[in-house]
């Protein structure tokens, strides 16, 4: 167990390079360097996101973050499939900060259609349109307004203004509404692919991982537990807890040429590359063999005598080579199954001019084999057997 940050950075660059895909090769080496870029001081101490100094603990909780990922790159690199579709979902943005960088564009609200243009003729009728502020008797009511005498107020205005005051009750900050309602507001295109999502996601539970369910309606129960109406503030903390939850939940569609790309290599039509193969690490002494003898009696000092294989060492799954069909089926079960591909078509048609396809690479396949067969299995038992 490492405590050095840069024994672990060089262990975790290492680990990287012998991932099986380029894609994943690269989306995790940026992750990484990125992830010990933010802590790097520069000139001065590190800072935290609220200005202070990082203190010993938070130096324990990142490196101890940092060996938890090298222990998932390590056993992803010796076949584990668990820790291998993480990294995957991680390479191509189902888990991680890059599915909230693709989600990015489905949060905020469409741009407001286009002003049409307009004539020169019509910008200077627009502009006689507006009143002079300088002209008095060109604001709205200036004829039924006749001024009163400065310091001049009659009783019944003071008596309508002293009765409005006993009125008014005091506003708790409890019953205070929402300042910003409309950011905890599904936007149109953040609803058409939570809509699509739900008519799938019962299938993500084969996936190995289970998957948040989406909610595309806010249904707040009419009473709390003691059977009165909902306070305000429950309603709005109850909303921000469900938006929160289908952005958690949400499954951004990947860039058209990566989607393609990944739908050619799950399906066979493009070949897997070729996986690096790991160096040998370099002997410190020059018999090998009595080196080996010396480890192992050291081991068997130190550690006693190690048991064959058992199988409590593959409760938590066991390696596997890492051949182009696993990485077929993996790619296939935990990504392309999770990663709609998205359409543009008339606004008419949908709400947000949106649709989205969802296809695992072996579905569709064969539901057409299916569909091409029967009819032929048909045909030939009816010449059989009439």
């Amino acid at each position: 167990m490492t405590t050095n940050p840069s024994h672990l950075y060089r262990a975790l660059l290492r680990e990287a390079t012998y991932l099986p895909l380029p894609q994943c090769r690269s989306t995790t080496k940026s992750y990484i360097t990125t992830s010990f870029r933010r802590w790097t001081p520069k000139y001065t101490t590190p800072k935290t996101n609220t200005g202070n100094d990082i203190d010993f603990l938070k130096h324990v909780q990142l490196l101890s973050r940092g060996r938890k990922f090298l222990s998932t790159l390590k056993r992803a690199n010796e076949g584990y499939t668990t820790p291998l579709e993480k990294v995957l979902r991680m390479t191509y943005g189902r888990i991680g900060p890059r599915r909230y960088t693709l989600l990015n564009k489905f949060t905020y609200p469409p741009p407001p259609p286009p002003r049409p243009v307009s004539t020169a003729q019509d910008l200077f009728s627009e502009l006689e349109a507006i009143p002079d502020l300088q002209d008095p008797k060109a604001l709205p009511g200036a004829a039924n307004h006749t001024p009163s005498p400065p310091g001049l107020t009659t009783t019944h205005d003071l008596s309508t203004a002293l009765q409005e005051l006993k009125d008014l009750k005091p506003i708790r900050k409890r019953d205070k509404e929402d300042p910003s309602p409309e950011k905890w507001t599904l936007q149109p295109r953040l609803e058409a692919l939570l809509t699509s999502q739900i008519n799938i996601q019962e299938t993500f539970e084969r996936t190995g991982r289970r998957v948040p369910k989406v909610k595309t309606k806010f249904k707040p129960p009419e009473t709390n537990i003691w059977g009165t109406p909902l306070p305000k503030c429950r309603e709005k903390n109850l909303k921000h807890e469900w938006y929160n939850n289908n952005l958690k939940a949400a499954l951004p569609p990947l860039p058209e040429p990566e989607y393609q790309e990944l739908h050619d290599m799950v399906t066979g039509v493009k070949k897997m590359p070729c996986q690096p193969k790991r160096r040998t690490r370099a002997r410190q002494s020059s018999d090998p063999k009595e080196q080996e003898l010396l480890e192992k009696q050291s081991s068997l000092v130190l550690e006693g005598p190690k048991p064959g294989p058992r199988l409590k060492d593959f409760e938590h799954g066991r390696p596997h080579k890492i051949t182009p069909r696993l990485l077929r089926r993996l790619l296939g079960r935990t990504v392309l199954k999770q990663s709609p591909l998205v359409k543009t078509t008339d606004p008419e048609k949908t709400k947000a001019g949106l649709v989205f396809t969802w296809d695992d690479g072996y579905t569709v396949p064969r539901v057409e084999e299916k569909k091409l067969i029967t009819p032929t299995n048909n045909t030939q038992s009816s010449l059989l057997f009439g």
